[in-house]
């Protein structure tokens, strides 16, 4: 949902990197620092595979798995959850990470009942490889993994994408610095709704009803502090709607609309 905009000629050299993880992509821009790429590459990638194997849903011998089978939490496990608490406490249940089954019956997850980390997940990982950077000396740094961006003490420009199914269109640009950004929408991931409002069903579901969150094409972007309280505020901002004042918790919210309702002609649902 978000798209790394190429750095202006007169700015310092960037360097870049990239990978996969947790089921997605993820891009690394920096400048202004001498490290070995192998291993600041490598470096992430094991700490990207850590945080998956505590948090998947979807591996059995994950620590999150084993805690939804009645097993104590792991240390690590444990901080996400104390974030995820405070975070469901603070957005009324709009974010709640109690919701595995809920997901599973919409479609969405595994089979299971439980916790599910995956509105929070990303974004606490994020923060994760941010103190990485860090600590081997990249301070002028952007990180994304997937729809979770984080930038360091340079200023970084990220282009946000129109919520249209169709197309891939950069609607506007937001610039970063030392903040964290994630964005919510139900323009990929969707099944037209049986009503006449031009409405979408959602892969995002309302903890409140337990069902799928029904609303026109559209995306929530939260710039906050840190990647886990963006991506846990985007989630709980979605299905809250547009008209929910901004929470204290983060520093700003955009709201992007696209067109009513129509499949394009080829366009595959998901």
């Amino acid at each position: 949902m978000l798209a790394l905009l190429a750095p202006h000629k007169s700015a310092p050299a960037v360097q870049r990197l990239n990978g996969q993880a947790m089921g997605c992509s993820w891009t690394l821009l920096w400048r202004d620092a001498e490290v070995d790429p192998r291993n600041l590459q490598a470096e992430i990638a094991a700490e990207l595979e850590h945080w998956e194997q505590v948090m998947s849903t979807w591996r059995e011998d994950s620590d999150l798995c084993r805690f939804n089978r009645g097993e104590p939490a792991s240390d690590d496990l444990a901080k996400v959850l104390r974030a995820a608490e405070v975070a469901r406490k603070e957005s009324g249940g709009a974010f709640d990470e109690r919701c595995l089954e809920m997901v599973h019956r919409a479609g969405f997850g595994p089979v299971g009942q439980g916790i599910d980390l995956s509105a929070i997940g990303k974004g606490y990982a994020v923060d994760r490889i941010a103190e990485l950077l860090r600590k081997r000396g990249v301070n002028d740094f952007l990180f994304q993994l997937a729809g979770e961006t984080i930038a360091g003490d340079g200023v970084w420009e990220v282009a946000l994408e129109h919520p249209d199914p169709a197309t891939s269109t950069r609607s506007q640009v937001v610039r970063l610095q030392r903040q964290a950004m994630a964005t919510s929408g139900n323009y990929r991931q969707f099944q037209p709704a049986r009503n006449a409002d031009a409405e979408v069903v959602s892969h995002i579901i309302d903890p409140r009803t337990g069902s799928p969150v029904l609303r026109k094409f559209c995306s929530v972007t939260v710039i906050a502090d840190q990647a886990a309280t963006a991506d846990a505020w985007a989630t709980a901002l979605f299905v809250l709607g547009p008209d929910h004042p901004q929470p204290a918790a983060v520093q700003k919210v955009i709201w992007q609309f696209g067109e009513d309702f129509s499949v394009p002609q080829g366009l595959k649902l998901e």
